[in-house]
């Protein structure tokens, strides 16, 4: 990825003049950045996985709650064609980074640009993750060691870099969310087939969840759950955000507005949900914005993406 990129804090690069709220990313040296503030207005970043390849992706930055919004910043250090980013309760940023014999997981505490952490023990090809209130973290990965094809979920506790796994039902896994009870949801491929996976709290056995319309070819790329605890996936293929609530089986709605392979999902505090599409046009992606119970997106953002959207994410922004 880039490497080039100076190591600016995130404050510095969300830093606006007095009455802007939107200012955009500066070159200038943070010593000249001193006057600048983070707008009161900045309680949520959104952050946008940009895969331009190996060399070339980044981390974009937006305030999650501009009308309209524009980047702030860019992460480049420590990245390798990422495939998915997450964030956990404190703001720390993962990205997994999809290379061959040398994936990764990296860290970003609140207000950096490089990475404070790397996981690389045991993971292949990390297409989601989610860290849980214990900071026990979940990747998704397509093997683990000495079984190759054996899909998985990676299991770090809080501190440690070695991972116990998951593998009951996993062929290809994508996205993970878990809810207050412990029970475990992870959005699965299989060729042309997908399906959700729930591991029961604490337990290493799981169910395919008897959810519907997921037997035309549906493609999960991503998995969330909402306020309701409703299932919230996001299927690429068929250009939909579908929503499943308990007793998880039949859908109940589905967003197709504005939606163009989408390929992440995140919900900011106020309800929010905002969507990934990979590609719009035929190089580049964009984020489109669904206010709480809209079927329709209010905002679509465009600014600083120039190639394919795989991830999004929302987190507290720095405390100044």
């Amino acid at each position: 990825m880039h490497r080039s990129f100076a190591a600016l804090s995130l404050a510095a690069m969300l830093a606006g003049c007095a009455g802007s709220a939107y200012s955009p990313q500066t070159n200038a040296p943070a010593a000249r950045s001193a006057g600048f503030s983070l707008s009161k207005h900045t309680r949520e970043i959104l952050y946008v996985l940009v895969n331009a390849g190996t060399n070339n992706s980044y981390i974009a930055l937006y305030d999650a709650y501009a009308k309209r919004p524009r980047i702030l910043g860019k992460i480049t250090q420590g990245l390798a064609n990422p495939g998915a980013i997450w964030v956990d309760s404190k703001g720390n940023l993962y990205a997994g980074n999809d290379m061959t014999y040398t994936s990764s997981v990296v860290e970003y505490a609140p207000g950096t640009t490089s990475p404070t952490r790397t996981y690389t023990q045991g993971l292949d090809l990390p297409f989601g993750g989610t860290v849980d209130p214990a900071g026990t973290m979940y990747v998704s990965v397509v093997s683990t060691p000495g079984h190759a094809g054996q899909g998985a979920l990676a299991v770090f506790p809080r501190g440690k870099m070695k991972p116990s796994y998951l593998t009951d039902n996993l062929h290809v896994p994508h996205g993970i969310a878990k809810d207050a009870s412990g029970n475990v949801f992870v959005a699965v491929i299989w060729g042309d087939q997908s399906s959700v996976v729930e591991f029961p709290a604490g337990s290493s056995n799981s169910t395919v969840l008897p959810l519907n319309d997921l037997n035309s070819g549906a493609f999960l790329e991503d998995l969330k759950l909402d306020a309701n605890d409703d299932i919230v996936v996001a299927d690429a293929n068929l250009n939909a955000v579908r929503f499943y609530p308990p007793p998880y089986q039949n859908e109940n709605q589905a967003l197709t507005k504005g939606l163009s392979a989408p390929t992440g999902l995140a919900y900011a505090p106020d309800g929010s949900l905002f969507v990934g599409n990979e590609y719009v046009n035929v190089r580049n992606g964009n984020v489109v914005v669904f206010p709480p119970g809209a079927t329709k997106p209010a905002r679509t953002i465009t600014d600083g993406i120039t190639a394919g959207v795989l991830g999004v994410a929302v987190g507290p922004a720095p405390q100044r």
